[in-house]
């Protein structure tokens, strides 16, 4: 290991590594020395996006709703890369904003078994990998949302998943320490995605962003990246069963205040 390379030499598994933050943090784990493999739905797109990331990463093409895809997936990617010392379950199903304002809906299925089930089938099947790697990191990419349902009252399967996903870290944290292996989650917040509109292209969007958010912009994949590497490190080697809130001081507002604000900005 190396200040500018602390994961030199290590082997990651990587959920939904195709686009968005979990495209990010296949940059950062490849940057920080990492060997990478993403399993995806996605094959096409992550192939194309391995194919530019310039560091050693492969896709396993996987369909995550299904425990045994989950499980076949994950040993092909540790035949893949000669064992397994990370695994970051950062994939989640798109959100169906027609859920929104619905107790219950469709995407109940999809969101626990692509978020909680499908991280817990990986993890299961790794485990010995982990343990016996000496330096065995579990990183699950929960939300915000997980935890505060006054910033965003959108789908509750989405909620709902994330919180049980924060859970199950604590869970795996107590039943995998004895292991030698360490199980945190990252929170994000508001995240600008690396591809397509970005959330502040909009200027009105952009002034409610800095009323609302303490440091004044919308996280960047990179910023939950880097978090996630330093999980993964031995930085963080006496960190075990934390879900670290990334959201630039988001949750810290008091919600009335900060739309009020927000709105004021906007019409200004």
């Amino acid at each position: 290991m190396t200040a500018g390379r602390p994961l030199e030499g290590r082997r990651a598994i990587l959920t939904g590594g195709a686009q968005g933050i979990g495209a990010a943090i296949a940059r950062g784990l490849v940057a920080a020395g990492c060997r990478v493999a993403i399993l995806d739905l996605q094959e096409a797109k992550a192939s194309t996006f391995v194919g530019e990331l310039g560091g050693p990463a492969k896709v396993v093409e996987a369909d995550l709703s299904s425990e045994e895809t989950c499980r076949q997936a994950s040993r092909t990617a540790r035949d893949w890369l000669g064992g397994v010392d990370i695994v970051v379950n950062c994939a989640a199903p798109g959100r169906d904003r027609s859920m929104i304002g619905r107790v219950l809906g469709a995407d109940w299925p999809a969101h626990d078994a692509v978020v909680l089930r499908a991280a817990l089938a990986i993890v299961d099947t790794v485990l010995p990998d982990l343990a016996a790697s000496g330096c065995g990191a579990v990183i699950n990419v929960s939300s915000i949302l997980g935890q505060d349902v006054a910033v965003d009252q959108g789908s509750l399967a989405y909620h709902a998943s994330k919180a049980a996903l924060d859970q199950a870290t604590r869970w795996l944290a107590v039943r995998c320490g004895g292991h030698g292996v360490r199980v945190n989650a990252v929170a994000p917040g508001l995240v600008d995605r690396d591809e397509g509109r970005k959330l502040t292209d909009d200027p009105v969007h952009k002034r409610i962003v800095e009323e609302i958010v303490p440091l004044k912009r919308a996280a960047r994949g990179a910023d939950i990246a880097q978090v996630v590497v330093f999980l993964a490190s031995d930085q963080s080697s006496y960190i075990t069963g934390q879900v670290l809130v990334v959201d630039g001081g988001l949750t810290l507002n008091e919600v009335f205040g900060a739309a009020l604000r927000a709105f004021k900005a906007a019409g200004s």
